[in-house]
């Protein structure tokens, strides 16, 4: 047996588990944001290391493997359509793991700004990555059916399933990512009731403001007119005050006047 054909056995060997392994750890993920139970970070980017390193052994594996079928010619791949589906699909979910890594990760296993978009942007990377994944399954187990299918119809069927996956995911997965993240990372409470009190405590300065303003107005309102009347009636006053005090004083005189002539006339 030639050394070359143990060499593919062992590289198939290799990229099967791989590729078995990666399946199963997407898989698990996925059921569990299903779930709608908070997430747990820890095992998100476990698993995301996970997937990292067995995709990388899939290339690793499968870059050997086309090497020997095609040689260094590359349009040999047109005449194989199965393993240049292959190929584009192991390209889509390296792209779709790097945004997975730079952008949705981050978001999900962090408290996010707005739930509702880390939710959108994480459910539709989740179905890119689930759909190419299973596609590559497909590939893989298309022995038989593989040899009636042009690259037209490979890459019209993957579109067909990621079309599928996608509005699965905005239909269902999207909702129950987003209240994992809500019971993951709940609004912070103490934050909200100290914004409300201070709220509060503003509102009721600007009325106590708003009430003095109209106190103090109808003080200015109601006090010129009862000036100008004090000032009035002060000026009736005097004169009123100046005749009362001469009827006293005539009252007075004439009164001693009597007097004085009742004394005289009880003298005579």
């Amino acid at each position: 047996m030639e050394i070359s054909v143990l060499a593919r056995q062992a590289l198939l060997y290799g990229h099967i588990i791989a590729f078995a392994l990666a399946l199963a750890t997407i898989l698990k993920e996925d059921v569990r944001f299903l779930r709608a139970k908070p997430i747990d970070s820890a095992s998100v980017l476990a698993s995301a290391r996970s997937v990292k390193w067995l995709l990388l052994a899939l290339w690793a594996t499968g870059l050997p493997m086309i090497i020997m079928d095609v040689g260094t010619d590359v349009f040999l791949l047109i005449e194989k359509p199965k393993l240049l589906a292959k190929l584009i699909v192991v390209i889509v979910l390296t792209l779709n793991g790097i945004l997975l890594h730079l952008i949705a990760f981050p978001m999900i296993t962090s408290k996010p700004k707005n739930p509702a978009e880390a939710a959108t942007l994480a459910a539709m990377l989740g179905a890119v990555s689930m759909a190419s994944w299973l596609y590559a399954f497909f590939l893989g187990a298309a022995r038989y059916v593989a040899p009636y299918f042009s690259i037209y119809e490979f890459a019209f069927l993957y579109l067909l399933m990621l079309a599928v996956a996608v509005l699965f995911a905005m239909l269902v997965v999207r909702g129950r990512l987003e209240r994992a993240l809500k019971l993951s990372y709940p609004p912070n409470i103490r934050d909200d009731q100290e914004y409300g009190l201070s709220l509060a405590l503003l509102e009721a300065e600007i009325a106590r403001l708003a009430l003095s303003d109209i106190q103090r107005r109808l003080r200015t309102k109601h006090s010129t007119p009862l000036f100008l009347h004090q000032t009035s009636s002060s000026r009736h006053s005097v004169p009123q005050f100046l005749n009362q005090r001469s009827s006293v004083a005539a009252t007075h005189k004439r009164t001693a006047v009597a007097s004085d002539g009742s004394i005289l006339r009880r003298r005579v």
